[in-house]
This record gives structure tokens, sequence and C-alpha cells, in this order.
């Protein structure tokens, strides 16, 4: 028999999970720890749990608002199976449960659990942070990642304990990663010592790494991704291969189920919006422009303060159900874009333009910086684009003082633009809803095709999109426009260097 553990949590509102727990592990609110607690009160890096022998330790990491045992603030304690932990004035209740199991109850144990996955309703964020923190408890291993292939690239969507920088923390290249996923053989190393090619690698010694397993995500014969786990110490209860396996295999059938009905979803929003669009967007518009005039004769025949606020007011929404359906009938169109050759500078310049008083009044600093080069596009779609990216920035800019920059340059393939805020960032779970239309964050009006919008108008040229974005620090848009203008196109420019326009400061 085998003694196992697991945590019992528990939040303020009285819901409960259990998680196993067989190796040290942190706590906190960060997606970067081993269990992640989505709550404010609970610090990054909130609790520590150590196993010395069979005797865990529980360390609160200097914490805001505290870890405490047995009523008293936590420093370091031993924490005994059946005594509570409570965690930031009761946001979350953490009791330490033991089990005796035998080994094929712990493998049935895993499979069961496993198979719940593929009967929850959750999104495919939420479910690939749940598979892989399942998997590193079953393996007994520290770190991890896995990556799905998305649009042609293995990219990494969920991650534990590692770097932002892959290559330097973990011990097989990606390259090797890729050839796993390529050739459907697992990587299955439970005792670096016992692989001297392996062991001698500098790699190996400099992260005193012992167990190594890279697995990938198989469906029906398809390859959808690849799981990368590995450890600094040795697993003194391996999980059986076989059955281990077959949990990989569970979670990939787990993860295509959600990712294809998320997508079934998308493409039934997508066919409302453009019903919609075909059948009373065009209707409605020409009821707002009667009501425009109507409004606009009222305004011009009264002198009344009254009767004038009252038509401004009228105005101001037809103005917004305006932009709105113009949102819609830009979303739901698929256009060819009429390109030109644009100098970027001074396109983008008169853009901000506009909108530099805007910052200055909310004590936000808006520039612009960039070599000069000609870009191929479409001017008036185009210029929805850089007005909705840098909108979005300065509505992220609320009550705080930062500054939002554009900025752009000659890249391999084309031009890559850039905007940038300081702001409050947006929730990583959200990230991936962004372009989702009618989805809206952080904002107290809008359509929700704003972004949905940028996306569709960078994709018609032919273009690529991403979004990188952290809560209290900031968002970057970042979008490469192919373009088969020469660099040297450009050298006729009279200003070749990078210089900031429109800072409200200059002279």
């Amino acid at each position: 028999m085998i003694q196992r553990f697991q945590i019992l949590i528990r939040d303020r509102h009285g819901f409960e999970r259990t998680v196993p727990l067989s190796r040290s592990a942190t706590l906190g609110r960060q997606s970067l720890c081993d269990i992640v607690l989505p709550d404010s009160m609970i610090s990054r890096n909130h609790l520590r749990l150590d196993r010395v022998d069979d005797t865990w330790w529980a360390e609160d990491l200097q914490t805001t608002h505290g870890s405490f045992y047995q009523g008293q603030p936590i420093g370091r304690v031993a924490w005994e199976p059946g005594t509570p932990i409570r965690l930031a004035d009761g946001a979350y209740t953490l009791t330490l449960l033991t089990t005796q199991q035998s080994p094929s109850d712990i493998h049935l144990q895993a499979i069961l659990e496993t198979a719940q996955l593929l009967a929850q309703e959750v999104d495919l964020e939420d479910l690939l942070e749940q598979s892989l923190d399942r998997l590193l408890a079953i393996s007994g291993t520290d770190r991890g990642f896995l990556m799905l292939m998305e649009e042609g690239e293995l990219a990494i969507r969920v991650q534990r304990n590692l770097g932002d920088t892959l290559e330097d923390a973990i011990q097989l290249s990606l390259s090797s990663v890729q050839s796993v996923f390529e050739r459907g053989e697992p990587i299955w190393i439970l005792n670096v010592a016992d692989d001297q090619h392996l062991a001698s690698q500098q790699s190996i010694m400099r992260l005193e790494l012992k167990t190594i397993l890279c697995l990938p995500l198989v469906l029906q014969g398809k390859r959808i991704g690849v799981v990368y786990l590995d450890s600094r110490r040795p697993i003194t209860e391996p999980p059986d291969r076989p059955t281990f396996e077959a949990i990989v295999a569970l979670c990939a059938i787990a993860i295509e189920r959600t990712r294809l009905s998320e997508e079934n979803l998308r493409g039934q929003v997508l066919a409302t919006v453009g019903q919609v669009a075909s059948s009373i967007v065009h209707d409605f518009k020409n009821g707002l422009f009667v009501l425009r005039g109507h409004a606009d004769l009222l305004a011009m025949s009264t002198g009344d303060p009254k009767l004038l606020h009252h038509t401004q007011k009228i105005l101001e929404s037809v103005e917004r159900l305006t932009d709105l359906s113009q949102d819609v009938l830009d979303y739901a169109k698929v256009r060819e874009p009429i390109r030109e050759s644009v100098d970027l500078r001074t396109f983008i310049s008169a853009i901000l333009e506009p909108l530099v008083l805007r910052a200055a009044e909310m004590g936000v600093t808006l520039h612009a910086e960039g070599e000069a080069c000609t870009a191929k596009l479409d001017p008036a779609r185009f210029t929805r684009v850089i007005e909705n990216l840098v909108t979005n920035a300065l509505d992220a800019m609320t009550d705080l003082e930062g500054e939002v920059c554009i900025a752009w340059e000659r890249v391999t393939g084309g031009i890559q633009i850039r905007v940038v805020d300081t702001g409050k960032g947006i929730p990583r779970k959200l990230q991936k809803r962004i372009f989702e239309p009618f989805f809206s964050y952080g904002k107290k009006r809008g359509t929700g095709l704003g972004m949905a919008t940028v996306r569709k108008i960078v994709d018609e040229h032919g273009g690529f999109l991403e979004i990188s974005s952290e809560e209290g620090r900031g968002t970057e848009v970042r979008l490469l426009l192919p373009d088969p203008q020469p660099p040297a196109a450009d050298a006729q420019e009279e200003t070749t260097g990078k210089q900031r326009v429109l800072d409200p400061e200059a002279p």
C-alpha cells in the first residue's frame, strides 16, 4: 500500500475541490503556480508546501493578507493532516488529507479523474490548465508545458514553473519537442543518470534534471499537440507508463472536443452576425438618419437650454447606434483591400492627431515612432485598425498615468506595427476572447466588434495579428503587414532615422 496526500480546497462561497499532492507545490494567484487560486485577496505567490520525509511543511511567502494555522500567522510550520490552513481572512481554507492506496487503485483513480474532463463544460483555457495540473500530479514531476498545433505551428498554451525563455529552462531543445510531435515517439526518462548520453550534457548538469517526459497528444492517429514534463528530483513513485499514456490520450480527447465545440459556437456567432447585417442593419441606419435629421431641426429651431440638452443626448445616442451599425456591416462584409502606397509616418500621425488632446487630458503620453517607410494598404480600411487599437489602449489607461506608443519597423516579410500601453492589462483567461465578435472588456461603452473588425481587416490584407498582456503591466498588440515593397524603395525618404511625433510637449 502507498500513502497518498490530497489537499481539500474550500473557498469563501463553500465550493470544494481536491487536488493530489505528491511533490512540493506553490499556491497563488498567478498562472505559473502549481495550484492556482484566482482571488484578488490571494498573493501572486502565496503559500509554499514542501515534503520532508513524511512531513509536509507550509510556508507563507510574505503575503499581504497572510496565512493562518491554528489561529496563528504562519511563518513556516509542520502541517498535520486534518488541521486546516486559512488563507487571506478565509478566502480559502486548505485541509491536508491522507489515503492508503494500492498501485492498481491509484492507476484506476487517475484514469477516472481524467475521464471527468470529458464530461465537463469548461472553456478551452480552463481545460488546458486542469489537464497540465493533472499530468504533473499523476507523474510526480515539478514543471511542464502543453503545446497545441495552431495555424501550422506548435504554440505553448499553458505552462507551470518555467520562465519565458523555454530553451534556457528545459533540457530538451524545442526542436526535440517538435520531433516528438512529428514522429509521435515519446521521450520517457525516469532517471537521467541511466542515460549516459543525456547525463553528460552541460544543460543536464546545469539544470540538475532527473526526470524528463515528453509525449504527443494524439487523437485517432492525428497529433494535435505535445506535453512536456520534468523534475529536478528522482520520482520515488514513477507512474505506470501504459496508464500514463492512456491518461494523456484522454486529455487529448477532452482538448479536441472542447476546441471543436468552441469553433462550432464561433461559427454560429459569425453566421448570426451575417444574417443580422443582411436583414436589418441597412433599414436600421435609414431610421437613424431620419431621427438625426429631426433632432438637428429641433436644435436649430430652439434656444431653450433644456431642449438643447435633450437633443444633444439624442444625437449622441444616434451616433453610437450608427457606429454599431457600421461595425456590424464592416465585420459582415468581405472586402478586397484597395491598396495604395502610403507613407506610414504621415498616415499614422494624421490618425493620432485628434487623439493627442484627449490623451493629454488623461495624463497619458501618446506618441509614435518608426523609420520612414512606405506600405501598400487600403487607407480607408486600415484607418479603422489604427483608430480601434489606439482607442482601446487609451481606454485601458483610465485613472492611470503612463504612455501609449505606436511604433513600426521593417522586418523580414513585411512591416511590423506595435501598439503598446502601460494600462491595466487583460486577464490571461480573457485574452483568447479579445477577437470574438460582441466581446468587450474594461469598457463602459463599446460595440464589442472593434477588435474583431481589426482582425478581419488585417486578415484581408494578408497580415498576422497577436496580442500579449499582463494584468497591471499593460498590453502590446503586434501586427505584421506583408509588403512586397523592398526596403531600398524608402532610401530616398528625407529622414531615415526613427523619430517621435505627436508629442504634446514638443515645440
